[in-house]
């Protein structure tokens, strides 16, 4: 469990202000002054992305399984899924689409649905540039935590094993990726 102790508790406070405040000011550098639009393109990563972290969990991270992960290339969302999923207005989130749009992260099909713009290897794009440092503040502030408060790190990742502690929010669990193949809504 946890410690209650407020000099423990004031470094995990501070770790978690400095990972929320690094993850924000990066979106805000990135996607300008408008939560909402980050809030709305990771719910299209979640909701057009199969959750490969279960699947690594099963079936371990071996070459096949990164080849699978590589080559899938996801399946499409709506307005309706992302306004359902966000709790955000349909109207709203068919603003913020545009503007994602805009910017080069989603793209529109044929038939109206939204897809991700996957990422070319090797080439820096506004997306992956936001998500790197994302994931530098990420590791910067967990290794500092390690390093300041062991036990308690091992604590939380023990607790965290023994409950089988689920990386929320979901992605697309196998059943809703199943359901989307047979809607066509699979890019692959």
């Amino acid at each position: 469990m946890l410690s209650t102790d407020p000099r423990t508790m004031n470094l995990v406070a501070l770790g978690v202000a400095k990972l929320s405040f690094g993850s924000l000011s990066t979106m805000r550098r990135y996607l300008g002054n408008d939560l909402e639009l980050g809030l709305i393109g990771f719910a299209v990563v979640l909701r057009t992305r199969r959750d490969w972290f279960e699947y690594v969990q099963h079936h371990g991270l071996t070459d096949a399984v990164i080849g699978m992960i590589n080559s899938h290339k996801g399946y499409t969302t709506s307005i309706y899924e992302i306004a359902n999923f966000t709790g955000i207005s349909r109207a709203t989130v068919r603003r913020k689409m545009a503007k994602l749009e805009q910017l080069g992260i989603v793209e529109r099909t044929r038939e109206g649905s939204w897809s991700l713009i996957d990422f070319q290897h090797g080439e820096p794009s506004r997306p992956a540039l936001m998500l790197q440092e994302m994931l530098r503040c990420y590791i910067t502030v967990t290794q500092t935590l390690e390093q300041l408060l062991p036990d308690e790190v091992d604590q939380a990742k023990a607790l965290s094993a023994k409950e089988g502690a689920p990386v929320a929010p979901d992605a697309l669990l196998e059943d809703e990726a199943d359901d989307k193949r047979k809607r066509g809504q699979s890019l692959d």
